[in-house]
């Protein structure tokens, strides 16, 4: 006779538009979380409080560093030695 197995976890798959998901993940980078740790821990708060949660953040100095990078992702590399610097580097085509 085979005995069934429980399995511990259950897989869950979602659709998400691919340019927030990976905004998303770059904000769980900054973190140090990933995918998995993120959902499983939204799932805990649900059940906990009865409630859809809001928790996790950036510090607003994190927030800007990685908004910062995201502005200059596509931009060529330039060492910026002053605010005019700053602002050609942002306002070339």
């Amino acid at each position: 006779m085979m005995k069934s197995v429980v399995r511990k976890n259950k897989r869950v798959q979602v659709n998400v538009e691919r340019n927030l998901a990976n905004e998303a993940e770059d904000v769980m980078d900054e973190l140090g979380l990933n995918p998995t740790v993120v959902i499983n821990a939204l799932y805990k708060e649900i059940v906990a409080t009865g409630r859809i949660p809001l928790s996790f953040s950036l510090t607003p100095e994190q927030l800007t560093a990685l908004k910062i990078r995201l502005l200059s992702k596509d931009k060529p590399e330039k060492e910026i030695n002053n605010e005019e610097d700053l602002k050609e580097f942002f306002n070339e085509d």
